[in-house]
């Protein structure tokens, strides 16, 4: 009886130990997948910035729409094949005026603008503006989602506006009235698609094959509209062995790596914890071109910066950047 009792004791002790493990190793896994996805938007931002740099660079050898054409036949192709081998619910007929919305006015115009604003103007430039986009979506959300507007949010729209004219009235160097138009329709496009399709084929669908079918489905106009554009300007492509890798890494990562990591944060997180990170946008993009491509900053481009930047924190000030897990029924492990 002893024996038994001992072995029943021990037996109970290690399931016991067992159970305490597999509890701990659980909820380390869990904080990491929190942490993880808690630094989406800012591993985003930061891979957003770095694009702006590098597609300058490529734009000396490929003109940009045949730029935007590669990266979106190479990130729709990749992301789809990958939902595919998940087996991945893909997006259902009832669904495709959204997908339409996202995938034209949203990927090929607005990126497409946005390249063009770059060629241009300055990457910093761009992105700059490109930044506002949490202020210019409060404007969309009141208009197509019926939220109301705070005064801090006005204020900030204001500040924001007032920069952006400090910006245009002065520039810099480099930056012409069609790189201001192409940043400003690329800022407008934008804001909309992230507030009304993107929002509701991300509540539906993985955002992997949210991201793969919009930018497959882009993909269609971006090869003929980079033949007319060839046409019409006159541009040539000069192509090497060089530009690989920078293709490669605007293409799988900035473009399919950075836009799914966003939409995953948008479809599991606070919209607006993720709205917290865009500074780190417009920072990333101006000292890497400074640093890179020799760009300067004149004193009214760093004053409408801080403007701009500051509008941004007052948007986000009193929120909580920090995102939260919520349980989901695709299958993604948390």
């Amino acid at each position: 009886m002893k024996n038994l009792f001992h072995t029943a004791t021990t037996a109970t002790g290690v399931n016991t130990n067992t159970n305490i493990g597999t509890n701990i190793n659980t909820n380390t896994s869990a904080g990491m997948a929190s942490a993880l996805l808690g630094a989406c938007p800012l591993f985003t931002m930061i891979l957003w910035g770095s694009m702006y740099v590098a597609n300058r660079m490529i734009m000396e050898s490929i003109p940009a729409m045949v730029l935007l054409f590669v990266r979106f036949a190479v990130s729709g192709g990749l992301l789809l094949g990958v939902a595919k081998l998940r087996g991945l619910a893909m997006i259902r007929r009832e669904d495709l005026g959204d997908l339409l919305q996202a995938a034209i006015p949203g990927y090929f115009i607005c990126e497409g603008a946005l390249l063009l604003s770059t060629q241009y103007s300055s990457a910093g430039f761009a992105s700059l503006l490109n930044a506002m986009s949490p202020v210019t979506i409060s404007v969309f959300a009141v208009f197509f989602l019926g939220e109301r507007i705070s005064h801090r949010e006005i204020a900030s729209l204001l500040v924001a506006v007032l920069g952006a004219v400090v910006i245009i009235g002065n520039p810099g160097d480099g930056v012409t009235a069609v790189g201001i138009f192409f940043a400003l329709l690329s800022l407008v496009t934008w804001s909309y698609i992230t507030t009304v399709p993107m929002r509701r084929l991300t509540a539906k669908y993985d955002p992997i094959v949210v991201t793969g079918a919009a930018m497959a489905v882009a993909a269609l106009p971006a090869l003929p509209a980079s033949a007319i554009w060839m046409r019409a300007t006159g541009e040539t492509m000069h192509l090497s062995a060089g530009l690989i890798l920078p293709v490669l890494y605007v293409s799988l990562v900035c473009t399919a790596g950075a836009h799914f990591l966003w939409n995953m944060a948008m479809a599991r997180g606070a919209a607006t914890g993720c709205a917290a990170f865009y500074p780190f946008q417009p920072l990333t993009s101006m000292v890497l071109g400074v640093l890179l491509l020799g760009e300067s900053c004149s004193a009214s481009f760093l004053t409408g910066a801080a403007m701009i930047l500051f509008s941004i924190l007052m948007r986000q000030a009193g929120a909580v950047p920090a995102l939260h897990l919520k349980r989901h029924r695709h299958a993604w492990t948390t």
